[in-house]
């Protein structure tokens, strides 16, 4: 499904297969977050790291929306042996939506708690903006294409004496199409930079998904 392959800047560009569901309790404020990624150190080929996140959700307000969550990560190295280990990873997220018009605005802040295997406890906040901006007349309903962009930084609040502060950054930019009214696909590449390592370079491709326990409304 990952159609790109490519060396940029002497190093394989990566492939991301990413769910992204939220299902709506009917009439009430709170929902469930449940997400699947599938991170490949080349395009396909070499497996690199799963993720599954659930979390539950409560609406404040139509702009403000919570979070506690939970995560398991699964990362293996590069080749082989590819030295498995594991991860549990408990969030806390604030959404704050500013549309602008008819681009849609999202500030996420979230905090994680991380347990990884054979290492110490480690404490991470992040940071992203995003930014959604149709295209088309038919906007975010079914038909609209849009382009997509973020910047998420990285940074590790409670860490081994060892570890810098900036953990890292992600910026992307992507285009989307609504194939229905709750379904939005995106393809876009990430810029990614990782403490003082050289910049990576990532291909994503995302299915952003809503349910309605109710029927789609």
């Amino acid at each position: 499904m990952l159609l790109f392959s490519t060396i940029s800047y002497g190093q394989q560009t990566k492939g991301w297969l990413i769910y992204f569901g939220q299902t709506q309790i009917k009439d009430s404020p709170f929902s469930i977050h449940h997400e699947v990624q599938l991170r490949d150190h080349q395009m396909i080929g070499d497996f690199h790291q799963g993720i599954v996140r659930v979390g539950g959700q409560y609406r404040f307000n139509p702009h403000l929306q919570g979070t506690l969550g939970y995560g398991f990560i699964h990362t293996e190295q590069a080749g082989s042996p590819n030295l498995p280990i594991q991860e549990h990873r408990i969030y806390q997220e604030l959404m704050v939506s500013t549309p602008i018009r008819s681009t849609s605005l999202r500030h996420r802040i979230r905090l994680e708690e991380r347990f990884i295997e054979n290492a110490d406890f480690n404490g991470r906040f992040r940071y992203c903006l995003f930014a959604d901006i149709p295209i088309t007349e038919k906007k975010f309903k079914q038909g609209g294409m849009y382009l997509a962009f973020y910047d998420e930084v990285f940074l590790n609040a409670v860490k081994p004496a060892e570890v810098d502060v900036f953990d890292r950054n992600r910026l992307y930019g992507g285009f989307g199409v609504k194939a229905k009214d709750n379904l939005g696909i995106q393809l876009g590449y990430m810029l990614q930079h990782i403490g003082p390592a050289k910049p990576g370079h990532h291909i994503l491709l995302s299915f952003h998904h809503s349910i309605f326990t109710g029927g789609q409304r």
